[in-house]
């Protein structure tokens, strides 16, 4: 048997901006839930946008699952 599912997506939005939770939600409860993750992914994307180019950390290595022959290419900030 399938779990109920309660999803929200604001029309004309990317599918990446739609979210589901586990349960029969209320309208109300899926607003806020959406409305934090926004602010989570808004927080984010300010700090990726103020960073420097130096602030990050970027390797490369073969394999999706287990990374092998790594390299790290920048260290960037802790």
């Amino acid at each position: 048997m399938a779990d109920r599912m309660t999803s929200i997506q604001l029309p004309g939005t990317s599918g990446n901006s739609a979210l589901a939770d586990y349960g029969r939600k209320t309208v109300p409860e899926m607003v806020e839930l959406i409305r934090a993750r926004a602010q989570a992914m808004k927080a984010e994307a300010e700090a990726i946008l103020a960073a420097a180019d130096t602030d990050f950390r970027v390797a490369t290595y073969v394999g999706v699952y287990v990374q092998r022959d790594y390299v790290l290419l920048q260290r960037g900030k802790s």
